[in-house]
């Protein structure tokens, strides 16, 4: 790697599995090369993480890091046409991406990361494309996802940014948000479609909810941390809301069997209908930041 800011320095998570390790007077964080996955998070204002990463993640190439924040890239879940030929949630969480720059700008740290096309990327996605996370680490976490279209032909984007949010317990907690927000509700067979009318959400069982036609932000009011985490994004429409509670959790050897307890998911989508069509040199940005108060 180039030469980085102060308070930045490369290390391995494990055997050749490269990652920024990240100390300024306003944050510490973690980037993981693989992914350009964002594993820890933490204001210096704040005692708590608020990421909350596996004790058990698996850090391999092909696999994607259980936590932190999994980039789905092009698709969300599974393929829409050949679910059988393509991983779930795309190529973007399982291939080492490229350091671009990092950057010091007054109190935040900017770090971008590019995502070459490989031939193991080629097999899945069928198009030229640019490619680039970029994040800004301060007191606020900002994280973009930008898309360029570099083929002759329009191409479907999709994708979330797949944040794990660290809680002092599922118990403690509740969103805002969403209410009178209509969901697909995923945990029934067949997939129920539903409108959310409390104001606050509490997880207590399986809960796995598309959100659709919402901009608004989330927030998870922990009382028990005493502090409360405001989402916000930008160029989406879908909110994912997941928790995988007793059975999933158990059936995921990343994750410790009562870990369901120590976080919620909020993911900025563009999901399903939410897929967006780029026409050639066209943009795409999807973008959440995470503030707390």
């Amino acid at each position: 790697m180039d030469l980085l800011p102060e308070g930045v320095t490369e290390i391995e998570l494990a055997p050749n599995y490269p990652a920024l390790q990240i100390n300024t007077p306003a944050c510490s964080a973690t980037l993981a090369l693989h992914g350009a996955h964002l594993t820890h998070w933490q204001p210096k204002h704040t005692p708590h993480p608020v990421l909350y990463t596996s004790p058990t993640a698996i850090y391999k190439e092909g696999k994607a890091i259980r936590g932190g924040i999994p980039l789905c890239w092009p698709w969300f879940n599974a393929h829409p046409t050949a679910p059988d030929q393509h991983p779930s949630h795309g190529v973007a969480r399982n291939r080492f991406w490229k350091l671009e720059s990092a950057t010091q700008i007054n109190e935040n740290l900017e770090v971008i990361l590019t995502l070459p096309a490989t031939p193991t990327i080629r097999e899945h996605v069928p198009f030229d494309y640019d490619l680039r996370a970029r994040f800004t680490l301060g007191h606020t976490l900002t994280l973009s996802l930008e898309t360029t279209n570099l083929s002759p032909q329009p191409i479907p984007v999709g994708g979330a940014l797949h944040t794990y949010f660290a809680i002092s317990n599922t118990s403690n907690i509740h969103l805002t948000g969403l209410q009178n927000t209509p969901y697909l509700d995923t945990t029934t067979t067949p997939e129920s479609d539903l409108t959310q009318p409390e104001e606050q959400l509490a997880i207590s069982s399986e809960v796995d909810r598309i959100y659709y036609g919402t901009s608004n932000p989330v927030i998870i009011t922990d009382p028990a941390w005493k502090r409360e985490i405001n989402v916000s994004k930008e160029s989406s429409l879908t909110t994912v809301i997941w928790n995988p509670w007793t059975e999933k959790a158990a059936a995921l050897a990343d994750l410790p069997d009562e870990a369901y307890h120590d976080f919620v998911c909020i993911e900025a989508c563009n999901a399903r209908h939410d897929t967006r069509i780029l026409l050639p040199n066209q943009t795409h940005t999807l973008a959440t930041t995470i503030s707390l108060s």
